[in-house]
């Protein structure tokens, strides 16, 4: 298969197509379908999005850069005519409504703002698209197709109105933030002042009230060229409303790594007969939750991810316990106590497959390598190996790529803001491409079958230019390296992305949700952060992964927190080092730590289900990381409640099922337990009634009665 194209692949090409369009008069200023409707006011040139009847957003414009300059649809030119035409797309069946408007001269591009509505969405779709008179080539690298500055209500005037904050990725133990509309001197997220807040999301923000939870949503739902980010301001006090939003694709921050030697480097720009902005999604939701799953079943629905065959993931990482200590004969014993003490008691990997992982300085040569790989065979076992693709540690150019195919590092590199960057290689080069091909080939060789990718949001690193030409972005340049890389694998080998951008999502089966984590209850918080805000992403990538869980030395309450992560996300992956052997034997608590904590047959049975943990809230946050404290999710059998202790000190809790969605007198109480302690859950009077020990989680299966 040729790689010399980023034009988009062919699936999403049809996922965007649709019918002919028919011009309709431009006094035809309202057009309704499904749930929404848009109004065009012509004489100011822009749009009130509604749902229901009911104003959403007003005042809405576009803006986008050409030459240097940033125009604004709602001062450009003249507004020509509104278009509609039936729309399918992977998304779904609806309607296309292009509204267009030519410059003031023939010298500046035609504007075409597309909005796609769907029957019975809680969402609209749209995105812009800029051509030149006479179809010449043009470029820009800034395009915001959702533009408002007006006071734009639509929540209760309440102070639990709240915005999320996505990070661009998961480096530097970033959080996910949720914040009050307004601000105050106080550093407590819950404060409430009396100046706006302004701030900005990457990709996505949910604008939401905590109690109703009714919600904003908006963000990009196409990742195949532009970095996008919504940018917006709230009100004073307690008022429910946005003073200035900016949805818009072209963004470079601190937060998306494009600072090189003190100097951001600006988004690349796009260039072609028309240059498109990321489609971004605009939809009011009850429950802005849903909204949030919403957002990435549609990401998934154009670019959809390869779905396993499997409803969990188990087994061992050498990173959190061995680090740069790992060595042969150690691993192999880990192997050898996973099978004798692990495998088989407990529910322990029902499902089957178990993944005992080499990380970073696993300190091995390749014969070795492959004996591990023979070993785990023999136990039962898939091995899994650890890579970093798109950078280089060494930063020697005259240095050869692996493979001796003539090519050195010097042809790897990336030129950012005038200056050779050591540390980066441009995904597209045929030095990496040829890197690409001898690591993965010899991973295959050996036998491996899971490969953890490190540091791939340094392959979305923006730059002066890219060795293929039709790369001119940053995420162009991650989506061509990443696809080859995926293709190269194989449908046989699972990646899971460690440090890396929240999307493009669909070259890898799962993602670590947060950067480390070890054993520590703030490690825990710190995680649990991640997942608080960003479960979803269970929608685009198969599974979240909460890192290696690593017992260490700390209390049993903290070991049970650590372990309870591993039911959130299904993804149960052990860290201590478990060696009995070789030049770093591990200490013989922490087998037995791993004997016991993770041998608990109710606790694996929850891990195995997969089940679809959402947050109870977004508006009240516990521990030092702000993070939700309490989970539920809903089996065909059981509700499953989840409950954290982010070293708040003992409590007392009554918890209100009903406000949980739980129907109690559905409960069967006989039957309903306490995971961890195997103690009947209490309830009483429509509440479960439990003490929450510091550093300790609490899990409830609350089983359904004729279950």
């Amino acid at each position: 298969m040729k790689h010399n194209s980023i034009l988009l692949p062919a699936m999403l090409l049809a996922a965007l197509s649709v019918a002919p369009a028919a011009t309709v008069p431009a006094q035809a200023a309202e057009v309704a379908y499904g749930k929404w409707t848009v109004r065009y006011d012509e004489a100011a040139h822009s749009i009130t999005l509604l749902k229901d009847g009911s104003p959403v957003l007003t005042e809405v414009s576009s803006r986008f850069k050409y030459g240097g300059t940033v125009y604004q649809t709602s001062s450009y030119g003249s507004g020509g005519t509104l278009q509609q035409a039936p729309l399918a797309d992977a998304v779904g069946t609806g309607k296309r409504l292009t509204i267009t408007y030519n410059g003031p001269s023939a010298s500046l591009p035609v504007v075409e703002q597309n909005y796609y509505l769907y029957a019975d969405a809680d969402y609209v779709l749209t995105d812009v698209v800029m051509r030149m008179p006479g179809g010449g080539r043009l470029e820009s690298n800034y395009i915001a197709p959702v533009f408002s500055e007006a006071k734009n209500l639509f929540l209760p005037q309440d102070a639990n109105n709240r915005f999320l904050t996505v990070p661009f990725d998961n480096d530097g133990f970033v959080t996910y933030g949720s914040y009050p509309l307004s601000r105050a001197s106080s550093t407590t997220t819950g404060a409430v002042g009396r100046f706006a807040r302004d701030s900005i999301s990457f990709e996505v923000t949910a604008v939401f009230n905590g109690v109703t939870p009714q919600g904003l949503v908006i963000g990009s739902v196409t990742h195949d060229t532009w970095k996008s980010a919504v940018r917006l301001t709230g009100s004073p006090l307690s008022q429910g409303h946005l003073s200035r939003l900016e949805c818009f694709s072209g963004v470079t921050h601190a937060a998306t790594r494009d600072e090189h030697d003190g100097r951001l480097q600006p988004h690349g720009a796009v260039r072609g007969t028309e240059v498109r902005s990321a489609r971004m999604m605009v939809g009011l939701f009850d429950d802005w939750r849903t909204g949030m799953e919403t957002y990435g079943e549609v990401n998934n629905a154009l670019a959809p991810r390869r779905e396993l065959d499997v409803r969990s993931i188990w087994g061992w990482n050498s990173w959190g316990g061995m680090e740069k200590n790992c060595n042969y004969e150690g691993v192999l014993t880990v192997s050898d106590f996973i099978k004798n003490r692990l495998q088989d008691r407990g529910h322990f990997a029902p499902g089957g497959v178990i993944y005992v992982g080499l990380d970073s300085w696993d300190n091995m040569n390749w014969d070795e390598r492959k004996r591990f790989v023979e070993r785990c065979k023999a136990n039962g076992q898939e091995a899994g190996i650890y890579w970093t693709p798109w950078n280089d540690w060494i930063g020697s150019d005259s240095r050869a790529v692996e493979g001796n195919n003539g090519y050195t590092y010097a042809q790897t590199r990336l030129k950012v803001g005038g200056r050779v960057h050591t540390g980066r290689v441009d995904p597209t080069a045929p030095a990496t491409i040829s890197r690409i091909n001898y690591y993965i080939d010899k991973f295959k060789q050996c036998g491996f079958k899971y490969i953890k990718l490190d540091f791939v949001n340094l392959g979305a690193q923006e730059a002066d230019a890219f060795y293929n030409p039709e790369v001119t972005t940053g995420i162009q340049a991650y989506n061509y390296g990443m696809r080859y890389l995926r293709e190269r694998c194989g449908d046989d080998i699972i990646l899971d992305l460690s440090i890396s951008p929240l999307f493009p999502a669909n070259h890898a089966d799962a993602r670590r949700i947060s950067c480390d984590a070890w054993g520590e209850m703030w490690h825990t918080s710190y995680m649990m952060n991640s997942y608080s805000f960003g479960w979803w992403l269970n929608r685009v990538y198969s599974f979240n992964d909460p890192d290696h869980l690593v017992m260490g030395n700390r209390s049993e309450a903290e070991n049970i927190s650590r372990v309870t992560t591993a039911i959130v996300t299904s993804y149960c992956i052990l860290g201590d080092n478990l060696s009995t052997a070789g030049s770093a034997i591990g200490d013989k608590g922490s087998q037995e730590r791993a004997a016991k904590y993770f041998t608990y047959e109710r606790i694996n049975d929850l891990i195995d289900m997969r089940l679809n943990f959402r947050p109870a809230y977004g508006h009240k946050l516990s521990g030092v990381n702000n993070s939700v404290d309490l989970f539920t999710a809903e089996a065909d059998d059981s509700y499953v409640i989840v409950h954290f202790n982010y070293g708040m000190g003992n409590k007392n809790v009554e918890l209100d099922l009903a406000e949980l969605g739980i129907d109690t007198a559905a409960i069967d109480a006989g039957r309903s337990v306490e995971c961890w302690s195997g103690e009947a859950a209490n309830l009483q009077q429509g509440k479960l009634v439990y003490t929450s020990p510091n550093d300790r989680a609490r899990v409830f299966r609350l089983y359904k009665q004729n279950h």
